[in-house]
C-alpha cells in the first residue's frame, strides 16, 4: 500500500478495482486490514479505497489530535489527491460516525452511506464500558490489553489474526485513545434527519447492542435500507464478507440506476426549458402588428 500526502499527513492507502468508487472507514486501534475479505470481493467491480487513518497502521501520526470531523477532513481530501470526486462510503462500528460527519459536512462529495454496525451516539453501557477500557490500557501504554483481544475477534484463521495485530501495533497508541474518546463524546442523532443520501445498514443478526443502534438511526434516517447478517455478531466484516458484498453489490447498483434516471429526467426537462425559452426568444422576435405598418387602406374603414 503506497502512501500519499493529504491535510498535514501521511496516510497509507490501497486503491483496487474499477468502477463506482466505495471508501472504507475502520474504528479505533484495528486498521483498514478489517476489509480485506470485503475489498477483495467488490473490487471485482467497484473502484475501493482503503486507507489508515492517521496514528493507525502505516499512516503517520501527527501533533493534532484525532477527532472525528478531523478524519473527516482527512478523507475528503485524500479523495481530492486522488482525483476521486465522489463516492460511497463504508464505515464499520466507531467508523461509520466519519462517514456521517463526512455525509453531513460534504452532501456533495458522498453518494450514500453503507453502516456497518453503525451507531450515531455510543449510549449503551457496554459499548461505553469498552471504550472507557481502551481509553485506560492506552494510558497506561498497555498496547497488547487492545490489539490481542481485537486480532482474535476479527481473525478467522492464525494468519488473519497475526496479520490484523501486526497492523494494531503498528498504530500510535495516543491516536487510539484520541479516537475513542471522541467517538464516546460524538452524536449525531439530532442531525440525521439532514442526510438526504441514501443509506443501507447493515447489522449482525446477534449482534444485541448494535441493534440498538440500528433502531436509532432507522427512526432518523429518512432514506434508508436495512438488513441483518444471519448467525453473526459485530464483527461482520469478516465472517459476513460474502453476504455483505453481495448485499452492498446490489444496493450499490439500484442507486446507479436511480442516479441515471434522474439525470435523464433532469437532462429531458432542462431540454424542455431550453426549448420553451428558445421558442419564447424566435417568437418575441416577430414585429407586433400595428396599423402604421398595414397597408394605407385598412386604416380607416370605409363605410357606404
Amino acid at each position: 500500500m503506497p502512501l500519499i500526502h493529504a491535510n498535514g499527513v501521511e496516510l497509507h492507502y490501497h486503491l483496487q478495482g474499477k468502477g463506482t468508487p466505495i471508501v472504507f472507514l475502520h474504528p479505533p486501534c484495528i486498521g483498514s486490514r478489517v476489509f480485506t475479505y470485503l475489498r477483495n470481493d467488490l473490487a471485482e467491480d467497484h473502484k475501493t479505497l482503503l486507507f489508515d487513518f492517521r496514528g493507525h497502521g502505516r499512516s503517520g501520526g501527527s501533533r493534532s489530535p484525532i477527532t472525528i470531523p478531523l478524519l473527516a477532513e482527512d478523507l475528503r481530501q485524500l479523495l481530492d489527491r486522488l482525483n476521486i470526486s465522489q463516492a460511497y462510503l463504508c464505515g464499520y462500528s466507531l467508523g461509520t460516525m466519519v462517514a456521517l460527519d463526512a455525509l453531513l459536512t460534504y452532501p456533495d462529495r458522498f453518494l450514500g452511506g453503507i453502516l456497518l454496525g453503525g451507531v450515531s451516539e455510543v449510549t449503551g453501557w457496554k459499548t461505553r464500558a469498552k471504550l472507557k477500557a481502551g481509553l485506560w490500557a492506552g494510558k497506561m501504554k498497555a498496547r497488547d490489553l487492545i490489539s490481542i483481544p481485537l486480532a482474535w475477534a476479527h481473525a478467522d484463521n492464525r494468519e488473519t489474526f497475526y496479520r490484523i495485530r501486526g497492523e494494531t501495533m503498528a498504530g500510535d497508541i495516543v491516536k487510539w485513545r484520541e479516537y475513542m474518546a471522541s467517538g464516546l463524546k460524538q452524536s449525531f442523532n439530532a442531525r440525521l434527519g439532514e442526510i438526504r443520501q441514501p443509506m443501507m445498514l447493515l447489522c449482525g443478526q446477534k449482534d444485541k447492542e448494535f441493534k440498538g443502534y440500528m433502531k436509532t438511526l432507522q427512526k432518523g434516517l429518512t432514506n434508508y435500507s436495512a438488513a441483518y447478517i444471519p448467525g453473526l455478531k459485530h464483527t461482520i466484516p469478516i465472517y459476513g464478507a460474502e453476504p455483505i458484498g453481495e448485499l452492498v453489490r446490489g444496493w450499490v447498483s439500484a442507486q446507479e440506476l436511480d442516479r441515471e434516471n434522474e439525470l435523464e429526467r433532469s437532462g429531458l426537462a432542462k431540454a424542455r426549458r431550453s426549448y420553451a425559452i428558445e421558442e419564447e426568444e424566435r417568437l418575441g422576435e416577430r414585429k407586433p402588428f400595428t396599423f402604421d405598418e398595414a397597408e394605407p387602406e385598412a386604416q380607416e374603414p370605409f363605410y357606404h
